[in-house]
This record gives structure tokens, C-alpha cells and sequence, in this order.
């Protein structure tokens, strides 16, 4: 038995040494016929062992510091996958569509529409008209919970009654209550056109609640953006001009302590949130709004790319990615967004929270809060105004398919492509004693056709270029980067090429095969 595994040892033995002396022949045959730097000089029998063992460290540093730094190439782009540089600073303004711009009156209830809103309810018989007018005020706790610092639940309670009594909904209500578009909207001038405003500007909900917008686009059923307006030119009498009615003498219920309106400048598919730019506009002034779009394109190779990886998302992507087992969207826009996505997300968690959707939220097949729900919204706050809102896991909201993606704010991708507005603004005081006509002031009504300018202001959005910047976004790195980078490294450090790797497969697999095929047979001879 012992004799038995000592020849088992034997053997084992007599082939390890035969391997170790044919991989040292091979090796020394491929450094003295090799390429490469510097191996050369570590096979020749003639130098002192002390020469050959520099040259193998000086040949081993390099090969090493060429390891090092490809991983560091590697590193760097596995983190930075994506390059965004200015394409052009000379992108021409008509290719870009012009920003939709939303107005919402500071003062959210009109004294006059709600006067005669109460005057037309059925009420208890002890509560007096002029009572219920004031207590309408609290219809702006919708809007903002919480606006009045105190406890008003009970008289919340009491108001929503007598609305429900009346078989009146709140969308109803805030639609009688506040100005409409054709009264809050003078005169509109687009383009050099003077017209109706009710021909540009149509009702729409914001975050600041009933407001009007102008080439804003919210539903799926909306055109595509190649019909978005848009203008070729520059300067105030290429844009859109506004004559907008404040009329101090209305205001009942303002969420600032301030008389004016309230400019959204947002893309034309994204939801007018408190993340748009906006510009407070003053009582009995001319506002100048200049605008310097943006625009931040991807080229199609980004879509080879993980979406986990370049971490954004293409328009087309949305559906299959994000939305593929969600039946019901609370929010329903015509095109996915950064924006509209967050909107999206705050918006399904205060139905989780309170079971009701905020009035001011575009929103399908989902009850609207009311009154009663004050008490909710107010506790729950902080969840829909945050840009990361603490989601509760049970809440099926956005498809988390994508890895690392629950490290953004409700697995909400940033987008690919996008436009940006940002704008200059400056203004200067209306001589309130003057009339506007087509763009003109005077000092007569011009027999009654002319708007009086005392308690309107006029605002003007307008591009301030003929040419903006324009952004490209590509892949930092692909494979054709990647070899170069890793080649040039090896080759400075190394001298190692292409063929170095045929050198390598030839001297230690084909030579080794061939010699043994070639000792086979002369055994067997």
C-alpha cells in the first residue's frame, strides 16, 4: 500500500518538474525572441545574475504601473459613462419651442365672484351671508395647509357641509370663485398680433391652483411637440405681450401679503410646479421677461447604454421601464419628465396618506380632497412639497426594475433630453394715467378701444437671442476608447502590441501543444 502511493507521489513529481522545465524553455525562448521591452536581457545566460534581476523588477514595475493606471482608466469610466459638452453656443432660437407660460392671480378667490357665489347658496338660517363670505377665505387651505396658523378644522367642517348640501363639488366651487382667464388676461399680443387672450390662454391647473396658460400641454391627447409654438425672432415684439387686469379692489384672499401675479416660465409638457422659474410681477408696471433657453440633446448611441448606468432616460423608454405595471396614474401628462415624474410621485402619496388627490393635481379616476381632509393634508405637508418625499414601501407607485435606482427621489430618472428657461427680468412703473392700444401707449381712450392702464400691469416674454446654447450628451467611453486607452498604456510601459498576444499564444500554447504531439510520436516509433 505505502509502495503504491509513493509511485503515485513519483509520479506526480516527474510530471510537475517536466511541466516546470518545458514552461522554462518556453520562456526563455519568448524572451529572447519577443518584442517587448526589456525581456530580452532577462534570459541571457551571459549577464550576472545581479544585471537579470534588475531587468526583471524594472520589467515587472512597469507591467505593474501599467495595471495600476488601466484600472484607474477603468474606474474613472465605469463612474463617469456619460460626457455632456457644449455642442454649439450658435443653436438657432426657432429650434427650440417657446416655454409655456402659466399666470395664477396672487389673490386665489375673487371678493366679487365669491359674494355672489354665497349669495346664490342655500344656508342655515343662522349663518349670515357676510359670515360664510369671510369663512370662504379657508378654501386657500386646500392650496397651502396649514396658511392660516391656527386650528379652523371645526369651521373647515361647518363650510364643507353647506358645499356638500349644495351638491357642489370643490373643483366646482374654485372654479366660481376665482377670475377666469378673460377677465384676469386683458389683451394678449403674440407675435405682433394683437387679440383675445381667450385665443392664447386657457384654464389650467398649477401648483398655485386655477391659474392661465399659454402653450402648455397636459394630457396624453395633446400634440405632438413639433406643433408647439414657437418664434424665429428676438426682442419684445416677437413674443407674447400681456395686459393683465390685477384690480386690488377684488382681492380677497391672497397667499401673500402682496398685490400681483405670479409669471411661470416652464416647458410646454411639464407640470407647473414650485420647481418652474417664476417672476413675481407687480401692480402698475411694465415687466420685461427675457428668456435664454437651453437645450440638452442625447444621441442614440445613449441608448445602447443601461439605463442604470447613464443615469437618464429617453422620452420613448418611459412606458416599458418605469410604467409597465402601474394601472393608474393620479397625475396624466403628455410626456415623461423629471418634473412630472416627482409631481407623479407626491401626488400617490397623498392618496396613500389621506386617500384624496389635491384639486390643483391633474388626476383621473381618484377622489378630490376636500375640507374635511385639511387635517390630513396639513399632517402630510412636508411629503408633497419636498423634492424627496419619504415613500412608504407598501405603496405601489413607480416599477423598480433598474439597479441603484431607488437611490433618486421616488426611482424618478432624470431625463436625456430637456429644455431649460432660464430668463433676466426688469420692470419700470406704468404712468397709470395712460391708455394701451396695440402695443402703444397714449393719453386717449381712442374712443373707448384703448385699455386703461391704472391697476394693470403689462408683461413681456419674449427670446432674448437669435442664437442659444445647445449641449450634447454622449457616451464618455466606449470599446473603441477602451482599447486605445489600455493599448497606449501597455505600449509605453510594456511595448506591448498586438502581435504581443500572438507571441504569447504561440510560445506557451501552440509551440507547447506541437512539441508534445511531435515527443508522442517519436515515443511511439
Amino acid at each position: 500500500m505505502k509502495s503504491d502511493r509513493t509511485q503515485s507521489r513519483q509520479r506526480v513529481s516527474n510530471v510537475n518538474a517536466k511541466c516546470w522545465s518545458i514552461l522554462k524553455r518556453q520562456a526563455a525562448e519568448f524572451c529572447q525572441n519577443t518584442g517587448l521591452h526589456g525581456y530580452k536581457y532577462i534570459s541571457q545566460s551571459e549577464r550576472s545574475m545581479t544585471e537579470r534581476i534588475i531587468w526583471a523588477i524594472i520589467v515587472f514595475v512597469s507591467l505593474g504601473c501599467a495595471i495600476v493606471l488601466m484600472k484607474m482608466a477603468w474606474l474613472y469610466f465605469a463612474t463617469h459613462p456619460t460626457l455632456t459638452v457644449i455642442e454649439t453656443t450658435h443653436h438657432g432660437i426657432w429650434n427650440f419651442p417657446f416655454p409655456a407660460i402659466t399666470i395664477c392671480d396672487i389673490n386665489r378667490m375673487s371678493y366679487n365672484l365669491t359674494k355672489q357665489f354665497v349669495e346664490n347658496l342655500e344656508t342655515p338660517a343662522n349663518v349670515s351671508k357676510n359670515y360664510l363670505i369671510q369663512e370662504m377665505r379657508l378654501m386657500n387651505e386646500l392650496l397651502l395647509p396649514g396658511i392660516f396658523g391656527y386650528d379652523v378644522q371645526k369651521n373647515l367642517t361647518y363650510l364643507q357641509d353647506i358645499i356638500d348640501n349644495n351638491h357642489l363639488s370643490i373643483p366646482n366651487v374654485m372654479n366660481l370663485i376665482t377670475q377666469n382667464c378673460s377677465t384676469l388676461l386683458t389683451m394678449c399680443k403674440w407675435k405682433g398680433k394683437t387679440d383675445q387672450c381667450d385665443k392664447y390662454f386657457k384654464q389650467s391647473l398649477s401648483r398655485n391652483g386655477l391659474c392661465c396658460s399659454f402653450n402648455y400641454y397636459t394630457f396624453p391627447n395633446s400634440p405632438a411637440l413639433d406643433n408647439v409654438e414657437r418664434s424665429a425672432a428676438c426682442g419684445y415684439e416677437s413674443g407674447m405681450s400681456i395686459v393683465i387686469n390685477v384690480d386690488p379692489n377684488n382681492y380677497h384672499a391672497p397667499t401673500i401679503g402682496a398685490y400681483g401675479i405670479k409669471v411661470m416660465i416652464h416647458y410646454a409638457l411639464d407640470y407647473p410646479d414650485f420647481d418652474t422659474e417664476i417672476e413675481l410681477v407687480r401692480l402698475n408696471t411694465t415687466h420685461f421677461i427675457s428668456l435664454n433657453p437651453t437645450e440638452t440633446y442625447a444621441k442614440r448611441e445613449m441608448k445602447d447604454m443601461p439605463v442604470s448606468t447613464r443615469k437618464c432616460i429617453l422620452n420613448d423608454e418611459t412606458d416599458k421601464i418605469l410604467y409597465a405595471n402601474v394601472k393608474e396614474r393620479n397625475l396624466t401628462y403628455s410626456a415623461y419628465s423629471y418634473h412630472n415624474c416627482l409631481a407623479e410621485c407626491r401626488a400617490t402619496i397623498i392618496r396613500a396618506k389621506c386617500g384624496c388627490i389635491p384639486y390643483f393635481v391633474p388626476q383621473n379616476s381618484t377622489r378630490i380632497c376636500n375640507l374635511k381632509d385639511v387635517q390630513c393634508l396639513t399632517k402630510y405637508k412636508s411629503l408633497f412639497d419636498t423634492s424627496w418625499p419619504s415613500m412608504d414601501e407598501t405603496v405601489i407607485s413607480l416599477l423598480k426594475t433598474i439597479n441603484n435606482i431607488n437611490e433618486s427621489p421616488c426611482g424618478c430618472i432624470p431625463d436625456c433630453t430637456l429644455y431649460y428657461y432660464p430668463f433676466e427680468s426688469s420692470y419700470g412703473n406704468i404712468d397709470t394715467t395712460t391708455y394701451y392700444y396695440n402695443g402703444r401707449f397714449s393719453k386717449n381712450s381712442r374712443n373707448g378701444t384703448a385699455i386703461s392702464m391704472h391697476n394693470h400691469t403689462l408683461v413681456h416674454i419674449y427670446f432674448n437671442d437669435l442664437v442659444a446654447f445647445q449641449y450634447r450628451r454622449s457616451v464618455n467611453y466606449n470599446w473603441r476608447n477602451i482599447f486605445a486607452s489600455f493599448g497606449g498604456l501597455l505600449g509605453l510601459f510594456a511595448g506591448f502590441s498586438l502581435m504581443s498576444v500572438f507571441e504569447l499564444l504561440y510560445f506557451f500554447v501552440i509551440r507547447v501543444i506541437t512539441d508534445a504531439c511531435i515527443n508522442s510520436r517519436k515515443t511511439r516509433h
